[in-house]
């Protein structure tokens, strides 16, 4: 009846230590796809916007799509959607991977977590049994201990297992939840997890995720290998690494806090090129996918050497030049202890640099740091400044509430250095060089995000089909964006391969309608739309609206000082023309509230 849904989510009471499975309501497939979708659908229905991110009211609603776990490309997708600590507003993060597949095999399309458990707890649920576990004896362990424990424990080492580190425990606010060797990063969801003394879950199940039409599915999938291999050959080869020199080149590389676009000797020695040639271990895939765009690298040389960690574009940027940093070995050595210490390495990495900027500017010193000389290109004090944020530590505990809540605690005009919209840092691209990217910042439904928000590098820079620095479009463009990324988001695969699935900004639904069994013929952008909407009424409930859709005070007062894109700079004026157009084009008003007429007109409730 549900093609590739499995029509129920299992509701697990960590006060009462009970679960029971319930039914999705079937119209919710059609409407909102899952994954993403059933995560805001789900979190409007229960989540006051007076809830407390950390108390026991809060939930975590971890949805996969009807291609989770599917014969597919890329199958592997699964969101969590939670209130963030870090932002205090509505947050859905998602992650590759083997665990969204193992839900699904588990006979489930999501898991609602809620309550508190009464002491460190885990959940393992392998086939149909489900069991509240005593994680006493693990609260502590770093994120590879406490799966390689838990995974003895319950007997299966093919089990997968997301779980917090020491700094979920400690309630960081960009705490992450990893599971296996990936990450749902950004928004502190692992203080969620520790708030409910919550370490871990772990899922194994053998159910097969059966398509509604498995043979023509089968022949399609044949006939698009051959473009599946044409538009995924670089991730394959670097991963999202190779963007790194492309966005350097293009000037929209914002280095040591956006104060820059270049610096002596350039980026060459943290190409995905030099990576692959000297760092590399071995390509890594998530589950049911040919591409392998994982790269698992190691530490060579240096008090490090041995540590390993899995290396993207952001994470580079974020302890690497965002920090003043060239040498891999430094940045593979950080990106290795965020992950084991459930740090998310973006909000991280970013906030060092932030914290780096205000040392040499004199806004915090040597006593405030504990000693730390915090000075651009210290890799020593980046990783030091990296324990004591795990740790909660001096100054750590402080910056371990991410860049904005960092700022104003220690006042003195620190705001003004801190690169965030709604308290979420910034990604790796300078708005300035792009002005959809900072539309796309500044509206993006969980703050400075590249991907919720819009990626809209490849159209802007990479093979442009609009002017970068035009104003007028933009809204109507990073509108279409969005939207494409709310059904892709919902329907539970990576965007590497998506392509050559033909589901792009003009989709072509056929091999959704065969995986699902129903008619998806023309509507998956408006689901994507819904499902955008959505989320902005969630947003609109919890007091976001205009004033809240903007950019930092330096990104519209101070142009860009060097390199391909120097004197550019998004005007409070440019801003409000882009905003106008956006809001326009999407049925809002002009203070950025959805209408009457959008919610009728999208059936989104």
């Amino acid at each position: 009846m549900f093609g590739a849904y499995r029509g129920k989510v299992l509701r697990i009471d960590l006060s009462k230590g009970k679960a029971k499975a319930e039914k999705v309501p079937a119209e919710w497939m059609l409407k909102y796809l899952g994954g993403r979708g059933f995560g805001a659908r789900y979190y409007y229905d229960e989540i006051s916007p007076n809830v407390s991110s950390l108390s026991s009211e809060n939930k975590l609603f971890i949805m996969t799509g009807p291609f989770t776990g599917a014969p597919v490309f890329g199958p592997s997708k699964s969101t969590i959607t939670t209130m963030s600590p870090l932002t205090n507003h509505y947050f859905v993060a998602n992650a590759s991977g083997y665990f969204g597949p193992n839900i699904k095999f588990a006979g489930y399309d999501g898991l609602i977590i809620e309550g508190k458990a009464e002491k460190p707890t885990y959940i393992s649920l392998v086939e149909d049994n489900l069991e509240f576990r005593d994680a006493s004896q693990i609260w502590g362990l770093k994120t590879s201990e406490t799966q390689r424990a838990i995974r003895e424990e319950v007997g299966e080492r093919r089990a997968s297992v997301a779980c917090i580190g020491p700094s979920g425990e400690k309630l960081a606010h960009i705490a992450c939840v990893q599971a296996d060797a990936r990450s749902y990063g950004r928004g502190g969801i692992g203080a969620v997890m520790g708030s409910k003394n919550l370490k871990a879950i772990t899922i194994l199940g053998s159910s097969k995720v059966e398509v509604a039409k498995p043979d023509e599915l089968r022949k399609l999938l044949r006939e698009e290998i051959k473009a599946l291999r044409q538009t995924t050959r670089g991730h394959t080869r670097h991963g999202t690494p190779q963007y790194t020199e492309v966005l350097y080149e293009l000037g929209a590389y914002p280095i040591e806090n956006f104060t820059r676009t270049r610096v002596e000797g350039g980026v060459e020695g943290i190409t995905g090129q030099i990576m692959r040639e000297k760092f590399l271990v071995k390509d890594t895939a998530c589950y049911g996918c040919p591409v392998a765009c994982g790269k698992l690298c190691e530490v060579r040389e240096g008090p490090w050497r041995g540590l390993r960690a899995e290396l993207d574009y952001e994470i580079i940027w974020s302890f690497g030049p965002h920090c003043g940093v060239y040498d891999l070995n430094t940045i593979i050595a950080a990106v290795g202890l965020s992950d084991e210490f459930g740090l998310d390495a973006m909000s991280c990495g970013y906030t060092i640099g932030f914290a780096m900027e205000l040392y040499e500017r004199g806004v915090i010193n040597e006593k405030d740091t504990g000693g730390i000389k915090l000075r651009f290109g210290n890799g020593d004090a980046e990783i030091d400044l990296l324990l004591k944020i795990a740790a909660r530590q001096g100054v750590g505990n402080v910056l371990a509430q991410g860049a904005a809540k960092a700022a104003e605690s220690f006042g003195r005009n620190a705001s003004y250095y801190a690169m965030h919209v709604k308290g979420l840092e910034f990604a790796a691209y300078d708005p300035r060089a792009f002005y959809g990217m900072g539309l796309a910042y500044a509206t993006s439904s969980r703050g400075a995000c590249h991907n919720v928000g819009g990626w809209t590098i490849r159209d802007e820079l990479i093979r442009p089909v609009i002017d970068r620095y035009a104003v007028e479009g933009k809204g109507r463009f990073v509108k279409s964006i969005q939207d494409v990324r709310g059904y892709i988001d919902s329907i539970g695969i990576c965007t590497v391969p998506r392509r050559a699935m033909h589901l792009t900004d003009s989709p072509k639904e056929d091999i959704v309608n065969l995986v699902t069994g129903m008619d998806f013929t023309g509507k998956l952008l408006s689901i994507g739309e819904r499902v955008y909407n959505l989320e902005r009424i969630i947003l609109n409930k919890e007091g976001i609206s205009r004033r809240d859709d903007t950019l930092p005070t330096r990104i519209m007062t101070e142009p860009i000082p060097d390199g391909p894109a120097k004197g550019h700079v998004i005007t409070p004026t440019m801003m409000k023309l882009m905003l106008d157009e956006y809001y326009t084009a999407r049925g809002w008003d002009l203070n950025g509230f959805v209408t009457e007429g959008t919610l009728r007109r999208l059936d989104i409730l």
